[in-house]
C-alpha cells in the first residue's frame, strides 16, 4: 500500500533530484539521483587536530562540488529532507572510523536564538538524531550561544577567532563532569567554531571532546 501510495503522489506531485532536477521514482527516499549521489566526494584525509586543543575533528565528506550546493540548498532555502542523505554519509563514514562514537554522549554546535527563528532549524541538530539513534547515544542539547555572532564565512580566520570568543556557554541544566562528548556540525573550515565549543565543553568538566562534521572545506 506504501508503494502506491506514493506512486499515486508522484503522479500529482512528481519528485526531482535536489541536485539536478532528474525525475526520480516514488520510492526515492533521499531526494538524490545516482549521479549525484556518486559526485559527492569522500573524506581520506586523516582527522583535524585543533590548534592548542587535545581533540580531533572528523569529516565525512569534503565540501566541493555537488556536496556544497546541497548544503546551501539545506541551510538556506528549507531543504530539510537532505538531512536523511547527510546523516547516512556520517554513519557510512563511522563504520570505517568506529572510535568516533566510542563516547558517552552526542551534542551540537548551537545557534543563536535569533538566528534560530530566522532559519526555524539547527542543521546539526537534523544530521546529529539519526547517528546518536543508529549508536545508542544520548542527544543533548549541551551549549547554548549566548552572543549573536557575525557568520564566520565571511571572515579571516583571524577575526573568526575574535568573532567566536566567548560565544559559547554550557548549559545549567547539562552534567558533562567526566563525559566523553561527540560533537556534531555541519561544515568544519578552520575549525574556529569547534575549537571554542569544544574549549567551553573541557573548561565545562567534560573528560573528552571529538568533534564529527559532515564536510571538510579544503
Amino acid at each position: 500500500m506504501k508503494v502506491i501510495a506514493k506512486n499515486f503522489l508522484n503522479l500529482l506531485y512528481p519528485l526531482h533530484c535536489m541536485g539536478c532536477e532528474t525525475a526520480l521514482e516514488a520510492m526515492n527516499e533521499l531526494h538524490l539521483c545516482g549521479h549525484c549521489i556518486a559526485s559527492i566526494n569522500h573524506n581520506a584525509m586523516p582527522p583535524f587536530e585543533l590548534d592548542d586543543l587535545p581533540v580531533k575533528a572528523y569529516s565525512a565528506c569534503l565540501y566541493d562540488g555537488a556536496l556544497k550546493e546541497l548544503v546551501h540548498r539545506f541551510k538556506y532555502k528549507g531543504k530539510t529532507v537532505l538531512a536523511k542523505i547527510f546523516s547516512k554519509l556520517m554513519i557510512d563514514y563511522i563504520k570505517d572510523n568506529p572510535e568516533i562514537t566510542d563516547v558517552d554522549l552526542v551534542t551540537v554546535v548551537p545557534m543563536h536564538k535569533e538566528r534560530l527563528r530566522e532559519r526555524e532549524f539547527n542543521q546539526s541538530l537534523l544530521m546529529a538524531n539519526p547517528i546518536s539513534k543508529e549508536h545508542s547515544l544520548m542527544l543533548i542539547n549541551i551549549l547554548e550561544k549566548t552572543r549573536k555572532t557575525r557568520y564566520q564565512n565571511e571572515l579571516l580566520k583571524s577575526e573568526r577567532l575574535k568573532n567566536l570568543k566567548g560565544a559559547f556557554s554550557v548549559s545549567p541544566k547539562a552534567d558533562i563532569k567526566d563525559k566523553k562528548i561527540l560533537l556534531i556540525d555541519d561544515i568544519m573550515t578552520t575549525g574556529s567554531t569547534l575549537g571554542e565549543c569544544a574549549k567551553t565543553l573541557l573548561n565545562g568538566g567534560a573528560k573528552s571532546v571529538k568533534c564529527f562534521t559532515l564536510a571538510r572545506g579544503i
